[in-house]
């Protein structure tokens, strides 16, 4: 089995997106930018996702860029995997190398598309200082803007109806709202990387419109409850199981949920 899961609020969590007490003795700092604590896994969810790593090919899957997932200290050491998926699908790292194939296929797909100037240049009629603060291209591949939510003008469902016709997707997680062409996927990575290693059944988890595609054509998805696709009642008409928990304790929930079903799995197959 395969086990592609998102970072950010699925496995990994700032302090501030814990939505629960958690006690120090409890918790890991895995990231620090610039002497600040930035991402935390519990001890448990340390444990049980080195569990599901001896059984399955734990493959982490992140819109961060490349240089932004090396920073998560614990998926360079103990937990670092041979195939990393970052930029949302436009960069694949096998053993931190980014896989030039792959990158060829994204660049040939790309020139089909709208280029990013053109939908940035369309994007510029609705945006305000008020309520975009930053904006940002990653790693040549898309753009995010950090916003202020409170402030976002109500022309931004006009333009993000008109994107999805231009070829591109969006994803509003906390405070980034992010631009992406289709063909930057996380499940087009996935299943490149599944055909590759000879994998059959993928067990999936993430939090984000930007993991639906990877819920949706995985074979047992799991989502916390929170986040974007709670927030739009995404569940890929019940196909998604649903933790109990939200916050920090929802990434124990959901490795518990992907080791049974690799040990389901694996049980089947020895049969």
């Amino acid at each position: 089995m395969l086990f592609a899961s998102d970072l950010d609020q699925t496995l990994i969590y700032s302090r501030r997106s814990f939505r629960h007490e958690a006690a120090e003795e409890d918790i890991r700092l895995i990231e620090v930018l610039d002497g600040k604590e930035i991402s935390f896994m519990t001890h448990k969810a340390i444990s049980l996702l080195k569990q599901v790593s001896e059984k399955a090919l734990f493959v982490p899957v992140t819109t961060r860029t490349i240089e932004q997932f090396k920073r998560i200290s614990i998926f360079q050491s103990e937990l670092a995997a041979e195939y990393a998926v970052t930029s949302n699908g436009g960069n694949i790292l096998i053993n931190g190398t980014p896989d030039s194939g792959w990158n060829a296929r994204i660049a040939e797909q790309l020139k089909d598309g709208m280029p990013r100037e053109e939908m940035l240049e369309k994007f510029q009629e609705i945006v305000h200082e008020e309520w975009v603060l930053k904006q940002r291209t990653a790693d040549d591949l898309f753009s995010y803007c950090i916003i202020d939510r409170e402030k976002i003008p109500a022309e931004l469902e006009s333009f993000t109806q008109w994107l999805s016709e231009a070829g591109w997707t969006h994803s509003m997680q906390g405070r980034k709202l992010y631009f992406v062409p289709k063909p930057v996927s996380k499940w087009a990575a996935i299943e490149y990387i599944k055909n590759l290693v000879g994998e059959d059944t993928v067990s999936a988890a993430g939090d984000s419109l930007l993991d639906l595609c990877l819920l949706e054509n995985a074979d047992y998805a799991f989502a916390p409850r929170h986040g974007e696709l709670q927030e739009k009642g995404q569940d890929s008409q019940g196909k998604i199981t649903r933790t109990e928990w939200e916050g920090i304790l929802a990434s124990e929930e959901i490795l518990a949920g992907v080791l049974e079903k690799t040990d389901h799995h694996l049980n089947a197959v020895q049969r």
